[in-house]
């Protein structure tokens, strides 16, 4: 059949796509290997990284090269990618072929061909849902699943799979406390940290829902010392700089608090650091909501109209509850929630 040249660039712009979408993946790695294995035909796309991320809980953007081994008899345990390191046209198939025999099937491997990914022994498979799931035969629920890899001729278990000549493997530990074994866990940190009733993905929706929950208070506002406000401000503006400490650990008193965890709890210290920020987290949040409700106090008694001496004594005293609240919230730094514990 003759190809019109609508086709022909149907096609060309198709491939543009695709190697611009290449790009954009591979460009988040510090790994040459993970840029090479994501890359070409057959290789590992966006789906797979996005959704072992969310499953397992890599950090794909943190492996670097030093965290792959490269294998010529795969472990049973963590994660292995499974290349082809030489071409292989045929293999005895491990599924009957004909009636009467299995035979022989071409299978055009071609060298660097991604050939399975393996989960402590056990292949990964992808679902056909509208954002692909991607897990072992029993954690994706598909009629339509399919092996990531080569999927072909009954080669999906790992002993299968090491019958396929000069294959190569490159294995990732995901022993808990990895550099790069932490987005689940960020995940499930971010889901569990509350703001009073609401929840918050990051520093900056929590900054989000102070303006917010603040704006609805000043605006049942009268008559508001202008000394209390003020403070009360400042106080929302030194929340969300500590929650944004706590929930990246980027800057440099994190850094060197995590080097002394790291150094103190060794293997364990990623379990330890996790246990601390969560805490930290949820102290901070609590602390927050105390302060709104002594504020929003304090602005109920002081918005009513009866200026008796009994009320002014009561406004009197949750202004200094507030007063009081904002100075000792104003003095503590990120750190001292987080290593407290």
């Amino acid at each position: 059949m003759k190809i019109t040249k609508a086709q022909i660039r149907q096609i060309i712009k198709e491939e543009i796509q695709n190697v611009k979408k290449s790009i954009m993946l591979t460009e988040v790695f510090k790994s040459d290997v993970l840029r090479n294995l994501a890359s070409g035909y057959g290789g590992l796309n966006r789906d797979f990284f996005s959704q072992t991320a969310k499953r397992y809980g890599v950090e794909w953007d943190k492996i670097e090269d030093y965290h792959i081994e490269k294998l010529r008899t795969p472990k049973k345990k963590g994660l292995v990618i499974a290349v082809a390191g030489k071409a292989v046209e045929y293999l005895p198939s491990k599924v009957r072929q004909g009636y009467y025999s299995s035979g022989r099937a071409y299978v055009g491997l071609t060298k660097g061909r991604l050939v399975a990914v393996l989960k402590d022994g056990k292949a990964l498979y992808t679902g056909s849902s509208y954002r692909a799931e991607i897990g072992t035969a029993g954690e994706v629920d598909s009629y339509s699943k399919q092996m990531v890899g080569l999927d072909v001729f009954g080669y999906r278990s790992l002993k299968a799979i090491q019958d396929i000549p000069g294959l190569e493997y490159y294995h990732i530990d995901m022993k808990k406390g990895g550099e790069f074994m932490r987005a689940q866990r960020k995940a499930e940190l971010r889901s569990a940290a509350r703001y009073g009733a609401s929840k918050f993905i990051d520093h900056k929706e929590f900054a989000k829902k102070q303006k917010q929950r603040y704006s609805d208070l000043v605006q049942k506002m009268k008559n508001d010392p202008k000394k209390i406000k003020t403070m009360v401000n400042k106080t929302i503006k030194h929340f969300d700089k500590m929650m944004k400490e706590v929930m990246d650990l980027k800057s440099p008193t994190m850094k060197k608090y995590i080097k002394i965890i790291q150094k103190e709890y060794g293997a364990h210290a990623s379990d330890k650091l996790d246990s601390n920020q969560f805490k930290a987290a949820s102290e901070l949040s609590q602390r927050s909501s105390r302060l709104y409700e002594k504020y929003s106090y304090y602005l109920r008694e002081s918005n009513k109209g009866n200026k008796s001496d009994a009320l002014s004594s009561y406004v009197d005293s949750y202004a200094a509850d507030v007063v009081n609240d904002c100075r000792s919230i104003l003095g503590m730094k990120a750190i001292d929630y987080i290593r407290y514990y």
